[in-house]
């Protein structure tokens, strides 16, 4: 267990839903307890082993990629692709986004952001769909998924900022005409996109300060000027990067040429858009460039690799004596962007990315002598001792407190610290326990 997941985990173990109502708050505070009560819920029918935990975000992950195939149909579905093409399409986006680490890794997760992903990705469908088509039903559903999305997390407020750009840039286009069936529609989206933030609004200027300084403990360090370049890099892998930009660009160029430049754009827009709204954000307000917050970004990503894979050149191709099909060139693309992915995938496994903090615990423990207790940072780490202590055994555990120096033991994770801090808790714990994966135990 991850100290995020023992978040969540402290959340939804409690007895009832308003218990978790009222945990919620200090555990998760960048988001509202939508996803703590799903989880709830989920274990009072599963149980909480990691195993269990985990298979809620595993599930919404695998909802995702039907929602990706929808949400590219409806993106396409006024282009000059048929209906065919845009299902093929489609269904080349669903591919590439199941077979990439990025969108798999977080929903091994038992957190928030595989919901986060579902929501957005179902809300920019029926986005799509009511600029399309208007309706008082896509309109009304527009106003509840773009909650649902931003209480999943607060991030999400990067997607509604982003579809706002949109809709200034279709309004605009039109001249301003209220007249113009288009203008009225987009007018009418963006008075729904108000409306779900004037719902959330209470909750979420007191929530967003405390998310954004990372009030938990955590440390962020300010991002570089590429980051939002780098970021598509660092998730897709460096050897496959390069397949999947080159199919990405060569998407945009066919794909603009073909007639279907909204499609295209909106694709562009809102691939970049929230990348560097978090990066402004970092520079003018605090570090927020998190890859998880930008989850979604990675979507029209892949939208646009499946463009580049179906606009290859439909030419047969020679092996031998032998001639293959004209569909050989885009399913060689195809085959190469699976194959450069599933590397990623082998290549991150090969290598552990979790902390021992359950051997941890077990080592101080052992360390302890009779009333004594042990502690943890990042302090917000505690429900991961928690969690693995026996229940009878949890007094032998205590929050961090600079100002006290009450526990015997301390275990310090290596993720989330201020640089340097690790060398002050080592002066006041000097004698070394155990050496664990990401994480140490410490004695005075």
């Amino acid at each position: 267990m991850s100290p995020d997941e023992g978040a969540s985990w402290a959340a939804a173990v409690a007895q009832t839903a308003h218990e978790v109502i009222a945990r919620q708050p200090s555990l998760n505070p960048g988001e509202l307890p939508i996803h703590d009560l799903m989880l709830h819920g989920w274990i009072a029918l599963f149980g909480s082993s990691l195993t269990a935990m985990r298979a809620l975000s595993a599930a919404l992950g695998v909802a995702s990629i039907l929602l990706v195939y929808f949400c590219v149909c409806e993106l396409f579905e006024e282009s000059p692709l048929t209906r065919d093409d845009a299902s093929t399409v489609a269904s080349l986006s669903a591919i590439v986004f199941a077979l990439n680490l990025v969108t798999i890794k977080y929903s091994h997760e038992a957190r928030m952001y595989p919901l986060m992903l579902a929501a957005i990705l179902a809300q920019v469908t029926i986005f799509l769909r009511a600029l399309r088509i208007g309706g008082f039903a896509n309109y009304a559903a527009v106003v509840i998924l773009t909650a649902i999305a931003i209480a999943s997390n607060f991030a999400a407020l990067l997607i509604p900022a982003t579809e706002g750009l949109w809709l200034i840039y279709i309004i605009a286009r039109a001249g301003w005409l209220p007249d113009n069936a288009k203008v009225r529609r987009a007018a009418m989206i963006a008075i729904a996109l108000a409306a779900a933030g004037l719902i959330l609004l209470p909750k979420l200027f007191s929530s967003l300060h405390a998310a954004s300084t990372g009030s938990l403990g955590g440390w962020r360090k300010l991002p570089a000027l590429y980051e939002p370049f780098a970021l598509f890099n660092k998730a897709t892998g460096s050897i496959a990067f390069p397949i999947l930009a080159l199919l990405a660009i060569w998407g945009v160029v066919r794909g603009w040429r073909r007639g279907a430049r909204d499609p295209i754009a909106f694709a562009l827009l809102w691939m970049w858009a929230p990348p560097l709204m978090m990066l402004i954000a970092s520079c003018a307000i605090a570090p927020v460039f998190v890859e998880r917050y930008a989850l979604s970004c990675f979507v029209p990503f892949f939208i646009l690799v499946a463009v580049g894979i179906f606009e290859m050149p439909r030419a047969s191709i020679r092996i031998g004596a032998a001639s293959v099909g004209r569909a050989a060139v885009p399913a060689l693309a195809l085959a190469l962007a699976i194959a450069f992915s599933l590397g990623h995938i082998v290549s991150y496994d090969r290598k552990s990315h979790d902390a021992q903090y359950r051997e941890a615990i077990a080592a101080a423990d052992s360390a302890l002598k009779p009333g004594e207790v042990m502690t943890v940072v990042p302090s917000y780490a505690i429900e991961v001792l928690r969690y693995y202590l026996p229940a009878d055994q949890l007094d032998r555990a205590v929050r961090y407190d600079s100002s006290a120096t009450a526990a015997a033991v301390l275990i310090i994770g290596d993720q989330n610290l201020a640089p340097g801090a690790a060398q002050s808790y080592k002066k006041e714990y000097p004698q070394t326990v155990a050496r664990l994966r990401g994480v140490t135990v410490l004695r005075k």
